[in-house]
């Protein structure tokens, strides 16, 4: 089972393989300094969730690696075309940067979810995250923004389809998401 194998890995298992997988989109120096940033914000460490996909430590990276496989086996499959080649590794690796700090290890081994962050929301706080050490395309910010797809807030939907008639890779970007948590378990 592809999350007994993830669960596995180790942080320095994850961290090369970020490096292998970010090499080909980017200049080593970049590729290096988005990796210490990302080791800073605890990427490599965090679960993804308390409960659901990826309920472990490291869970997040390798929830972000699936999506990343997925998003990138949509591209292939499907022609899809991005502003510039990276932005499937990009969008997937760093979709759910929010998550960094929204867990916390209990003594069982369990995770409660963080309350009373100063930084919240979601694909807003992804973004906003990320764009301190990365400058993104307008599509790539879209991506990361509405991941979620319809799990977002009713009241914003409009928002979300004018997103996916603009950038419609907005709309593969929560699928790849769907099929690393809901598919993959990931």
């Amino acid at each position: 089972n592809g999350v007994y194998l993830m669960n596995n890995k180790t942080k320095k298992d994850r961290v090369n393989q970020f490096m292998r997988i970010m090499a080909d989109t980017m200049t080593y120096p970049q590729c290096k300094a988005l990796r210490d940033n990302l080791l800073h914000l605890g990427f490599f460490d965090a679960p993804a969730s308390t409960k659901y996909h990826g309920n472990y430590p490291g869970g997040l990276y390798d929830h972000s690696m699936m999506v990343t496989q997925s998003l990138v086996y949509l591209t292939k499959k499907l022609g899809l075309q991005w502003e510039r080649p990276q932005s499937p590794y990009l969008v997937g690796m760093l979709h759910d940067l929010c998550k960094c700090d929204q867990y916390v290890q209990k003594d069982d081994g369990t995770f409660d979810y963080q309350k009373n962050l100063p930084l919240t929301g979601h694909g807003d706080k992804s973004v906003i995250i990320a764009q301190q050490f990365l400058t993104l395309t307008e599509e790539e910010v879209l991506c990361i923004r509405w991941h979620m797809g319809a799990y977002d807030d009713k009241e914003v939907w409009n928002n979300l389809g004018a997103a996916i008639e603009s950038h419609p890779n907005v709309l593969f970007t929560h699928t790849a998401d769907m099929m690393a948590s809901r598919i993959f378990k990931i």
